[in-house]
């Protein structure tokens, strides 16, 4: 009967929170060897750019072969034709219309799948591989694709696992497995070995281009500049015509710390012989950047765009100049593309965390971040970025376990890290720590900005607040930017000096008249003092001065949402609309706001986010939110249908692959459910998703089978991400679900072992303890959590762990200490309800209803807005005879919370105490409506029908039960009802 929380689909309007600048990391890089070591796969997007003139194009392709009569084999000709002159997108035509006329075709596969990584879509390329290997299909080809495969997945340890050893009998396909081999061990670190790979190759073809620049690349990595050069220069004089070459002198020249000059020379003259070599545009960007050469490296970037419009690399450096120049909605724009292409990617997944931090969306940013750390622990950007996130997030612990590897290692923590490491310590109250860890900064770095500020709010910690205002008003007069300044704003908050706040932002204003930071910055002050219509006045002066901005119309609707004035929070995103017409975000925040509080009807909704999509075909919130709706209507073939169509559009979503698979399972097609889930699984690889929706999947088969694949699935999962305390509980929940608790125990210790100072590995390992009823080991774990929240300095009470420890103070009837622990927490925390909640079940369980009752009254007295208190108190009421009083609060609860099938259920019954049954039966189907497969609900409303002498309606609803058999407890009541009504 506890509250449940809903996903949405929807952008919620959300308290405003301050975001920094940030700008993209150093780009550069050596790329050994293959081309699985390039960052990017070839593009694919030029399909999805064309979408109209290809879905033409196909249906030409169609015709004609229907009317000539093309075979198979004649398409599979084709393919290799189109194959051999770089045409992918024909290819992959061909090879599908093959595929239709004749399934079997190994070859076929085998050719999709080379066709599919040709034009970017390595998840693609991996499935077909597999299939045409799980058809029989063998060849040297085949292989050495599989091994490519694996390495641009990130897979070095399967691909040496796989394939060490191995040597093909074509040399082109030998020396192509051995150039995975040596990208491989290079991720490994392993360099003899590399060394025995690469001369494997150099023997298959000795007189391949590739072969000898993956030779010289592997000379660098062992220290061979030098001898790398001389090789390289020899190569050059033989064929001065080859652009590779010199793309790869540019990048030995930068490791060799030659003039920016010369290394531009050599990428200039490597893209005058080709334009299209990716790799030669990005160390031309690089060198210009490094050069600081702005201007020169902007008119590259576009030489690039006009060369490669839809290349990755195209995006990662258009998104990072978008990023430079502030126009964060372009760069965002960017980086999804970019994704879209290398989900994997690390520069792509670090880039596109920094244009979500500068979005404001950190859970995004946290994410990107986070994947970047999980695959190169040793990023330090990528895990000071993430720290960051993981701080403002309100998580200092984690932040600091996320930093504290660049704190203890070599050559040494940077300036920014410490600076960092300082403002984590004076979130956990460690001042002292924090004091010296901002010396150190300011030593490496003196002048900046960070530090300097840090050291200044030290001093106002310590008392020294003259002396920290001055230092702050020093900083704030040097620096263009407004860190010191919104220090002061916080100095002065701190005080309620709403004067000194109010100067500041005067300031902040005169520094940025064009910016809406300052009037959303009086909004704050303005909500500080309690001043709501003085806020509203600054939040809209901030959406005149900058209409496209989200946070501010956000401030507002969330404003009004209190006021309980829907109508008037979703006409805070007018301006944003109008403004920015090509921008999802705003139009989908609006529709949010108009389906969360009933301000359109479903159909309705239904019919303009249809509209929506079709604005936005490539965005996935308008589909995923569409569908949704579709299923909540039960039109589960069009919601399928939907998310189909947007997986066509955009075939790595796997966001939109997870949406159909929750499809198909609903309408029972557990297989397609299956595969929808493991490619979410393949397109994710670094997030559990796609595991624990097949978990849930095999859960909720039920077989002794289905759990041991469920247990399976959960394993996978928390391997993943092991110190993610979110997905630990998940897992370990879902584990104890289904009587695993050795896989929960598993998730607990990963928690402990990569998060040892965050409490909830101790209480998921409780929960563990719990369900086994051993209760000292759940009592000693819990206790150790309760030790670890303390120690953290939180500020915010711990409910759910002090309900578990109550608990099992009351499961081991330990009465009397329960009882002390329970007045001694609500005397300390006064405002917990969810507490008091808690102990008002527990009345309820023990059949104590007044004492229950009293509970409940003083939750709802609190939070007003507290349906589930107000359904339990109706509840209780009618079980004491108060029928009036029990309607009155019934009808509270389903005004707070409309549409929920408990609270139906009691608001039913309490109408038949009152006689009204044609209402009950109505409300009643209401619940069934909503929770068609609970049969208590099906039993009250047979009785409903029953007493409302609808006879027929009653025999149907019975006989649904009747025929669950065993599965529904109380048949006798069915049996007793079905005699009645003969």
């Amino acid at each position: 009967m506890s509250r449940d929380a809903k996903n949405s689909r929807y952008s919620r309007p959300q308290a405003p929170t301050a975001h920094h600048g940030a700008s993209a990391d150093d780009p550069a890089g050596a790329h050994a060897g293959t081309s699985a070591q390039r960052p990017f796969a070839p593009s694919r997007l030029a399909r999805d750019l064309s979408r109209g003139a290809g879905i033409l194009a196909l249906g030409s392709a169609l015709l004609l072969g229907g009317c000539l009569g093309e075979s198979a084999q004649d398409m599979v000709k084709s393919a290799r034709e189109h194959l051999d002159k770089k045409d992918p997108k024909a290819a992959i035509i061909q090879l599908k219309n093959a595929l239709q006329k004749d399934g079997t075709l190994g070859e076929a596969r085998y050719l999709l799948a080379r066709a599919l990584l040709d034009a970017g879509d390595v998840p693609g390329a991996v499935i077909e591989a597999d299939k045409a290997k799980a058809q029989g299909y063998t060849s040297d080809s085949l292989t050495a694709l599989q091994a490519r495969l694996l390495l641009l997945q990130g897979k070095p340890e399967e691909v040496v696992s796989q394939f060490a050893g191995r040597h093909l009998a074509s040399a082109p396909d030998e020396a192509d497995l051995q150039g995975s081999l040596v990208g491989a061990y290079l991720a490994k670190r392993q360099l003899p070995e590399a060394r025995a790979a690469a001369d494997a190759a150099l023997k298959a073809q000795p007189d391949s281009m590739t072969v000898q620049l993956m030779n010289v690349r592997l000379m660098t990595a062992e220290g061979k500049l030098k001898d790398a050069l001389a090789q390289l220069d020899t190569l050059l004089a033989k064929s001065p015509n080859a652009a590779e070459a010199w793309q790869a002198k540019g990048d030995l020249l930068e490791l060799a710390d030659a003039p920016q000059d010369e290394r531009i020379d050599a990428y200039r003259k490597a893209l005058a012989l080709d334009k299209k070599l990716a790799a030669a545009h990005s160390g031309l960007i690089t060198s210009l950047m490094r050069k600081d050469d702005k201007a020169a490296a902007k008119e590259a970037v576009a030489a690039m765009k006009t060369a490669l419009p839809t290349h990755a690399q195209t995006f990662y450096y258009a998104a990072i100049f978008a990023l430079e120049d502030g126009n964060v909605k372009e760069a965002t724009e960017l980086s999804q593309a970019l994704l879209k292409i290398a989900p994997g990617n690390e520069r792509a997944l670090y880039l596109a965390g920094r244009v979500a931090q500068a979005s404001g969306d950190l859970r995004q940013a946290e994410s990107n971040f986070a994947k970047v750390v999980s695959t190169t622990p040793d990023a330090p950007q990528a895990r000071i970025a993430l720290a960051q996130v993981q701080l403002r997030g309100g998580d200092a612990d984690q932040a600091w376990t996320t930093l504290q590897p660049l704190l203890e290692g070599k050559p040494g923590p940077s300036g920014e890290a410490l600076a960092l490491a300082a403002e984590i310590k004076l979130k956990q109250g460690q001042g002292d720590d924090a004091e010296r860890l901002l010396a150190r900064a300011a030593e490496l770095n003196p002048k900046d900005i960070t530090s300097r500020v840090g050291l200044a709010l030290t001093q106002a910690r310590k008392g020294q607040e003259a002396q920290a205002v001055e230092a702050l008003r020093k900083l704030s007069a040097e620096d263009k930017g407004i860190t010191a300044d919104l220090a002061l704003v916080s100095l002065a908050l701190r005080k309620k000096d709403w004067a000194q706040a109010d100067e500041v932002i005067n300031g902040i204003d005169r520094k940025t008249p064009q910016s809406g930071a300052a009037p959303e910055l009086r909004g704050r002050v303005a909500l500080f003092r309690g001043d709501r219509d003085g806020a509203r006045k600054q939040f809209e002066e901030a959406i005149r001065r900058e209409p496209k901005a989200l946070a501010p119309a956000n401030n507002l609707a969330a404003m009004d949402l209190q006021d309980r004035k829907p109508g008037d929070a979703a006409k805070r995103y007018d301006a944003a609309i109008k403004a920015d017409p090509k921008n999802v975000k705003p139009v989908m925040a609006q529709m949010g706001v108009r389906v969360t509080h009933g301000l359109i009807k479903p159909d309705e909704a239904i019919q303009q986010l249809g509209d929506i999509v079709r604005r936005f075909p490539s965005e996935a919130a308008p589909r995923l939110a569409l569908v949704s709706l579709l299923v909540n209507k039960q039109d589960l073939k069009q919601a399928a249908s939907v998310a189909q169509e947007g997986i066509v559009a955009n075939p790595d979503s796997a966001e939109l692959v997870d949406a159909l698979g929750q499809v198909q399972q609903a309408q029972g097609e557990r297989q397609s459910a299956i595969n929808s889930f493991n490619k979410v699984a393949a397109l994710s690889p670094k997030s559990p998703l796609g595991h624990l929706r097949l978990a849930d999947l095999y859960i909720a088969g039920g077989t002794p089978a289905d759990r041991d694949q469920a247990a399976a699935s959960l394993k996978r999962a928390q391997a993943i991400a092991p110190g993610d305390g979110e997905m630990a509980e998940k897992v370990a929940g879902k584990a104890l679900m289904i009587g695993r608790p050795e896989v929960a125990l598993q998730a607990a210790k990963g928690l402990q072992s990569t998060r040892p100072t965050f409490g909830l590995g101790w209480k998921l390992e409780g929960d563990v303890a719990r369900a086994r009823k051993d209760w000292p080991a759940a009592l000693a774990a819990y206790r150790r959590a309760e030790q670890l929240s303390k120690s953290a300095g939180a500020t915010v009470p711990n409910t759910a762990l002090a309900v578990a420890l109550h608990s099992v103070l009351v499961e081991s009837g330990k009465g009397e200490e329960a009882k002390q622990f329970a007045n001694a927490w609500v005397s300390q925390h006064k405002q917990d309800a969810l507490f008091r909640y808690h102990l008002g079940d527990v009345a309820l369980t023990k059949g104590q209803w007044d004492l229950a009752e009293q509970y409940y009254q003083g939750v709802l007295a609190d939070t007003p807005d507290n349906a589930a208190a107000a359904n339990n108190i109706a509840w209780l009421k009618l079980r004491a005879g108060r029928t009036d009083e029990s309607l009155k609060y019934a009808e509270k609860a389903n005004q707070l919370r409309p549409k929920v099938a408990p609270y139906l259920d009691t608001w039913a019954e309490a109408l038949a105490a009152k006689g009204q049954t044609d209402k009950a039966i109505e409300v009643q189907q209401q619940a069934v409506s909503q929770a068609p497969n609970v049969p208590a609900y099906r039993l009250r409303l047979a009785q409903l029908y029953v007493t409302g002498g609808k006879k027929a309606e009653a025999q149907t609803e019975l006989k649904r039960l009747a025929d669950l058999g065993p599965q529904f407890e109380q048949q006798a009541e069915v049996q007793k009802l079905q005699a009645a009504i003969r």
